[in-house]
């Protein structure tokens, strides 16, 4: 072994460990999409189900189409989500090549390192706005639908009095 395979050791080290940071991002934006996918899972069954009962006629009242308008807008918020957390994962992975590519060559491209990592983390921002309007839209939702059951109990309540 002669000493300058020895010294190229730390800078393989650094390059592994410089490496490591977009992995991390990598596996948070792993954990975001399951949840969101989880979840536009769940919205889509419902937008289906609700599409059956005003299609097949069976309670297609003004309420239902309503509703289901607004899931597909929590659809549209969630895709979007899921799209841009997809994108963001795709520039962490670049970054990620650029690094290992760049220390193979032995050259670094810091701006294109600089731009896809910063693609990635503006990708997964805006995947975060994406996932909370559809969160603050479901809440709203959930508001609605409490005052609504609120308000049918009182009527009932009163025409058992009256």
């Amino acid at each position: 072994m002669d000493g300058s395979s020895t010294s190229a050791v730390p800078a393989i080290v650094s390059v592994i460990e410089t490496a490591l940071t977009p992995v991390f991002l990598l596996a948070g934006t792993a954990a975001v999409l399951n949840v969101v996918s989880m979840r536009l899972a769940r919205v889509s069954d419902r937008a289906n189900d609700i599409a059956d009962l005003v299609i097949h006629g069976r309670d297609a009242n003004e309420a239902r189409r309503e509703q289901l308008s607004y899931l597909r807008r929590r659809t549209l918020a969630l895709e979007a989500s899921v799209i841009l957390a997809i994108l963001s994962a795709v520039f962490t992975c670049l970054s990620t090549m650029g690094l290992l590519f760049g220390a193979i060559r032995e050259e670094y491209r810091d701006a294109v390192l600089f731009w896809f990592f910063g693609a990635a983390l503006v990708a997964l921002t805006l995947s975060f706005f994406a996932f909370m309007y559809e969160m603050v839209g479901a809440a709203c939702s959930m508001m609605r639908q409490i005052k609504s059951d609120k308000l049918q109990r009182r009527n009932v309540y009163q025409s058992d009095i009256g």
